[in-house]
């Protein structure tokens, strides 16, 4: 398993985003997916929907309390991936500092969907959720993909 990050305002806001996938045969086990070949040997099921979570802001750098519940709860009552976006380095400390690593955060899970669609994704079966200040890069990553995933949820 593969778990969130934790930072620490003093190491500083570089952004360092790990997506984490989910399934039913592993609902509590997060899977690191790396660079290009990451998805291919991972247990991604590019048949079934995929709902990509990305959390906000995290002041002391720890991981969301809720995302466990959260992935629980998508994978209890429905066949998907569910892919978490550890952005934990990137949102600690300064607001603003978070605020200012939005954009390329928004660009790097742009590009993890575009080898989902080169995978044969539908774009239309991609759910994001984002919650507070990930709730503005989800609606960025809509914007790079011209509106054409198929649902976005900002919380």
């Amino acid at each position: 398993c593969t778990d969130f990050q934790t930072a620490n305002f003093l190491r500083g806001s570089k952004l360092k985003v790990q997506f984490l996938l989910f399934t039913s045969s592993n609902p509590s086990c997060g899977q690191l997916i790396l660079a290009d070949d990451g998805i291919k040997n991972s247990s991604f099921n590019s048949s079934l929907d995929t709902k990509i979570i990305i959390h906000g802001f995290r002041a002391l750098g720890t991981k969301p309390s809720w995302i466990e519940g959260l992935v629980r709860a998508i994978l209890d009552t429905s066949q998907v991936n569910v892919i978490a976006v550890d952005w934990v380095y990137g949102s600690t400390g300064a607001y603003p500092s978070a605020v200012e690593n939005v954009t390329q955060l928004a660009l790097s899970i742009s590009q993890f969907i575009s080898k989902l669609l080169a995978l044969g994704v539908s774009a239309t079966s991609i759910h994001i959720i984002g919650v507070s200040l990930g709730a503005h890069v989800g609606g960025m990553v809509g914007h790079f993909h011209g509106g054409q995933l198929g649902r976005i949820t900002g919380i």
